[in-house]
């Protein structure tokens, strides 16, 4: 419960005393149980279904709203968290046709082909920026739907692939961002993912690791040892460089700069399947290029060099920074 200020309560030197039972009413009113807010998203759902029949326009419309109010309204955390605390996020969601060519896969009536874009926002201490921690395209989101179907997920198996899928990613965020505001913060949420993900082996595409761009391999990266430094720098990055701008912009800068060449360190153990470092680069290229755009020349060097390294498709763009 928030401090009560007994200044205005029973009044200040100058002022007029409120009178007693006005003031046992005030308190009264504090020391009501207060509501706890236990949803953790504020997620907007986008549905694309240019490619879906005519038919089955209603039944999509129903399912955007089920995917937006599922993320919303369950409880994925025991913590109380307040309305303007909710983490802000975006499922953009393509549905292909139930008979898709390019995959040459006959699927039953209510099934779809999709794919999904996940995108997850951090807000930075002391100011009105937000910074994007997570954008994943997941190129094999494939599940069952019927209209007025409950979403209901189930934790100990995978009973429908929808809400095994929009779960798995729900903790996927809370896990990254509890690993930005505090070291291997988000270690509970991924046990969690692990354990969604080896419920739903079974149910094929994206859960099995044929493809080193998918849910397998975003799991398995996240319960990596050699990803443990990937963690800690999440924390450096976010909570110790980010969120210190507001009072020291080049201690920041200092604090992100270590943070990237901890990445590259982990980048060079597993060049191959870093797919968390992969979506890190593409959350983060262009503000790191706009941090760095300032700042000591050979700080903004040093994290050239190492995006360079990182992120070797792009390194044209860091040429800025290696000035």
């Amino acid at each position: 419960m928030k401090n009560i200020n007994f200044c205005f309560l029973y009044g200040c030197q100058g002022l007029r005393p409120l009178p007693t039972y006005f003031c046992c009413f005030l308190l009264a009113i504090f020391l009501l149980p207060t509501p706890h807010f236990a949803q953790e998203f504020r997620c907007t759902v986008l549905v694309n279904a240019q490619q879906v029949q005519t038919q089955e326009k209603a039944i999509i419309d129903g399912l955007q709203q089920n995917i937006q109010k599922f993320m919303n309204e369950t409880r994925w955390t025991n913590e109380d968290v307040k309305p303007e605390e909710r983490l802000k996020c975006t499922i953009s969601l393509t549905l292909l046709t139930t008979e898709d060519p390019s995959r040459s896969t006959n699927v039953a009536q209510g099934s779809y082909l999709g794919t999904v874009q996940v995108q997850y926002t951090r807000p930075v201490y002391g100011s009105t920026y937000d910074t994007q921690v997570f954008d994943f395209l997941d190129q094999n989101f494939n599940f069952s739907y019927q209209p007025n179907q409950p979403l209901i997920f189930a934790e100990n198996a995978n009973a429908n692939n929808l809400t095994a899928m929009l779960a798995y990613y729900a903790y996927t965020m809370l896990a990254l961002d509890f690993d930005t505001f505090a070291e291997k913060g988000g270690s509970p949420f991924i046990e969690k993912m692990l354990n969604i993900a080896n419920n739903s082996q079974q149910a094929g595409n994206g859960w099995d690791n044929r493809n080193n761009r998918n849910r397998y391999w975003l799991s398995e990266n996240m319960n990596s040892p050699q990803f443990l430094l990937f963690r800690e720098a999440l924390y450096q990055y976010h909570r110790q460089g980010l969120d210190l701008f507001y009072k020291d912009a080049e201690e920041g800068r200092k604090k992100i700069a270590e943070a990237i060449a901890k990445i590259r360190a982990v980048n060079k153990l597993r060049p191959a399947d870093a797919l968390l470092i992969d979506i890190f680069v593409r959350a983060k290229r262009n503000e790191i290029l706009q941090i760095f755009s300032q700042g000591k020349p050979e700080l903004a060097k040093q994290v050239g060099d190492n995006m360079a390294l990182i992120d070797p498709q792009n390194s044209n763009l860091y040429q800025v920074l290696v000035r």
